[in-house]
């Protein structure tokens, strides 16, 4: 079954009620996406399926573990994926920036890309499609920051966070899902509902509620109408709760089991100690009886003669 259309009026009434029960959770004010165009891309890079604050941290540790962006170009992808370590798809993300950074050099002759302000969506889209490194993601993210487009970037966290809610179709694809967003939007309202999504679909305790593997979405699909007072649900009991109740009692059980393992082994010498244990005191012994019946000898004949030489 496929669930109910909606008219794009009503889409935009319900991502109104999401957004004011969104920002009763999140924080409401918009990062700052103030870098140069080529920045802006590789920062994409870093953000896709992670949060903001993640992101800032391996951008920075980006810059500021390289003397330059000519560096990053030619530096393998092995040195590069330390950096994205924390973030995940190390290797994907460290692949991706040195492509970047190749195809603009070997195209522009430097790492300058800010004429693509003055171009038209159209254009600027055309230019980044060129990179076949980037994502959609990557692509839309840019394209909203740079020239303010009417986009609702979506990576695979948000993807499944809007599958969930209802924004899109249970079959939407990855390269189709910021064009399905965008209608349930308002322009001046896309670029907050990016971020409060973004927060959405990378939020830990709400991890297992989106894994649509494990917890897949109901054969007759998702009512859009309904997708307030389910993240009113969701946020006051989400599935991650329990599971961390349970990781908890889990976590305390294993470490009395390991208390108590480690008490035994104290306790109980293994067959080496015994053996060595059993030999230290018997040599221990050897030594030191002769070494006594030595010095009563010697002390013995002393005696006599002094008690001699006085008769």
């Amino acid at each position: 079954m496929v669930a109910k259309k909606i008219s794009t009026s009503d889409k935009q009434a319900i991502c109104k009620k999401l957004i004011a029960l969104l920002k009763k959770r999140y924080s409401a004010t918009l990062p700052k996406y103030d870098r140069p165009v080529l920045e802006t891309i590789l920062h994409a890079i870093c953000l896709e399926n992670t949060t903001n604050s993640e992101a800032d941290e391996v951008f920075d540790a980006l810059l500021g573990g390289f003397h330059d962006l000519n560096e990053i170009r030619v530096s393998t992808i092995s040195e590069l994926e330390s950096i994205f370590s924390a973030v995940g798809d190390a290797e994907w993300r460290a692949y991706r920036i040195r492509s970047v950074l190749q195809y603009v050099f070997d195209k522009e002759f430097c790492f300058d890309l800010e004429l693509m302000r003055k171009k038209t969506l159209e254009q600027a889209q055309k230019q980044l499609t060129r990179m076949k490194s980037l994502s959609p993601f990557v692509i839309n993210h840019t394209l909203q920051v740079i020239l303010g487009s009417h986009l609702v970037p979506a990576d695979e966290k948000i993807l499944n966070a809007s599958k969930w809610l209802g924004l899109v179709s249970a079959d939407e694809s990855i390269e189709t899902a910021s064009d399905s967003l965008k209608s349930t939007v308002r322009k001046s309202d896309a670029p907050l509902f990016s971020h409060l999504l973004r927060c959405l679909a990378t939020d830990e305790e709400l991890a297992a509620d989106f894994n649509l593997a494990k917890n897949p979405l109901p054969e007759e699909g998702v009512d859009l109408m309904q997708a307030p007072s389910r993240l009113e649900g969701m946020f006051a009991n989400p599935l991650s709760k329990q599971k961390k109740k349970t990781a908890k009692k889990k976590k305390k059980a294993s470490s009395k089991t390991t208390k108590a393992a480690a008490k035994v082994k104290k306790k109980v010498p293994t067959k080496g100690t015994k053996k060595a244990a059993k030999k230290t005191p018997a040599k221990a012994a050897k030594k030191k009886v002769p070494a006594k019946k030595a010095a009563t000898k010697k002390k013995v004949p002393k005696k006599k003669k002094s008690s001699s030489s006085k008769k």
